[in-house]
């Protein structure tokens, strides 16, 4: 059982969350105005703070960190008439648990207190962020599965693969699934970053050298491509390389055999190649930047990555094996994303893919130690302002002077921004999904609705993987 302070000038809603509850055991005490719930909070053994933003003798968005840093340090859910994006940033900024419109309904007044219960019940517990492998490639969306279909036929040959796509969509988990899928899978797996090697030391490195051969060289060292004899090399950042060294790695393509720097015998040398980029090579070789030549040798199979962002199944999917993959690795059980969790996972465009949900997870999962479910608690900061912004409507201001931080559609000065295309992809997927929620079935409705043609709603609803009808 828990103590629940309602603050709230409306009898009528005070009455109603006071029935909710009431219901669900625990103890109601009700506020009509903003210093008398200030004072309750301040005196009195509080878990959760329901707290009306527009009261009588102050605003309640400015009452959130008193609250907060009162004795019993309460849960607040701001419940609100005027809700605004810019107000539920402000509320989430100032550690709010949650942001709900009136008027409320049963669930909307359940879900987030229930939650805030259960969490303060077992407290915030912080862990240690555990490392984690991602053995496997998973995603449902057309575009990911055919890049699979891709990948699992070139694994089982020897060709040369290229990935392409933005940062962070998994492109060395593609290759280290194309090599421990390939005949090679009991070889090395050598992964090189040409973005990160100094252009001075870049051929001594893939290629090994004498000793003496500069100064320190006090012995002869093998370099990566020896290394990755009879397994896979992995060139990530490929369009890093040098135009000097991507001349002489050509060669060792050509003929399998490998000469170190300073020496006069060529040792061979036989690996699977994947390459990896987030650039246009094909640009850069028209520029001059990138050797056409070695850009025909590394496009045997070229596979491009599609972003997280507009594909829900996909941030899901990802987003539940991460945290299952580090449950067992701390040895914990299984925790489920929550409803609430996964609207917010949904509500961020993920700049960087895969990459960023994957760390995401794993640091969600080091704050849920006693939780039973992923909250949206457990989530940076940035992530839940971002779905507090898209639950509400913007109809009313509740924030004199926003000012610049308040971004574009709900993304925060603090959160960088995603190309252009990936963004444009996942509002339309937002906006199709909504307008489903609300017309589906009625095509005509929607037409309407959408200003759209038909072959050309079809193609979107087709595109984004929205059924074109409720389920």
């Amino acid at each position: 059982m828990g103590n629940v302070l309602i603050i709230d000038d409306d009898q009528t809603i005070r009455d109603a969350l006071a029935r909710v509850v009431d219901r669900l055991g625990h103890t109601s005490t009700l506020a009509s105005t903003l210093s008398e719930g200030l004072k309750r909070a301040g005196n009195a053994e509080v878990d959760v703070v329901f707290l009306d933003v527009r009261m009588p003798d102050g605003n309640g968005l400015d009452a959130i960190g008193d609250i907060r840093r009162s004795p019993s340090g309460p849960e607040v859910i701001v419940i609100t008439g005027w809700g605004d994006p810019d107000g539920a940033e402000r509320a989430m900024r100032q550690g709010a648990w949650d942001y709900i419109e009136k008027p409320p309904t049963v669930k909307t007044m359940t879900a987030p207190l229930v939650s805030a219960m259960e969490h303060r019940r077992r407290g915030r517990v912080s862990g240690q962020a555990a490392a984690f492998q991602f053995p496997g490639i998973l995603g449902g969306n057309p575009r990911r599965a055919h890049c699979v279909e891709q990948a699992a036929r070139a694994a089982a040959s020897d060709v040369n693969v290229l990935l392409t796509g933005a940062t962070g969509t998994g492109k060395e988990l593609f290759a280290q699934a194309i090599h421990d899928s390939s005949p090679r899978r009991g070889g090395a797996f050598v992964v090189v970053d040409c973005a990160a090697l100094p252009a001075s030391i870049v051929e001594s490195v893939l290629f090994g050298s004498e000793k003496g051969v500069y100064t320190g060289a006090d012995r002869k060292r093998e370099g990566l491509l020896l290394r990755a004899h009879d397994g896979t090399l992995f060139l990530d950042e490929v369009a890093e390389m040098p135009l000097s060294v991507q001349k002489a790695f050509l060669r060792v393509l050509q003929e399998r055999r490998v000469r170190p720097v300073g020496g006069l015998e060529e040792t061979p040398c036989h690996f699977r190649l994947v390459a990896a980029t987030n650039q246009d090579l094909e640009a850069m070789a028209r520029d001059g930047l990138f050797r056409e030549d070695l850009l025909f040798r590394l496009q045997g199979v070229g596979i491009e990555l599609p972003p997280l962002a507009g594909h829900p199944d996909d941030i899901l999917d990802f987003a539940a094996h991460f945290a299952d993959q580090a449950a067992k690795r701390q040895g914990l059980p299984t925790r489920p994303l929550s409803e609430e969790f996964s609207r917010a996972l949904l509500a961020y465009p993920w700049p960087g893919n895969v990459r960023e949900l994957k760390n995401t997870l794993e640091g969600a999962l080091a704050l849920a130690v006693a939780d039973d479910a992923l909250l949206p608690v457990h989530l940076p900061l940035h992530i839940r302002v971002m779905a507090a912004r898209n639950r509400v409507t913007g109809r009313y201001g509740e924030t004199e002077d926003p000012g610049p931080s308040s971004g574009l559609w709900g993304l925060s000065a603090a959160t960088p921004l995603p190309q252009f295309r990936d963004f444009r992809d996942s509002r339309e997927a937002q906006y199709l999904r909504e307008l489903v929620a609300r017309h589906g079935g009625d095509i005509s409705r929607m037409l309407d609705i959408s200003g759209l043609s038909r072959s050309r709603l079809y193609a979107l609803l087709k595109k984004h993987g929205v059924p074109a009808s409720r389920a």
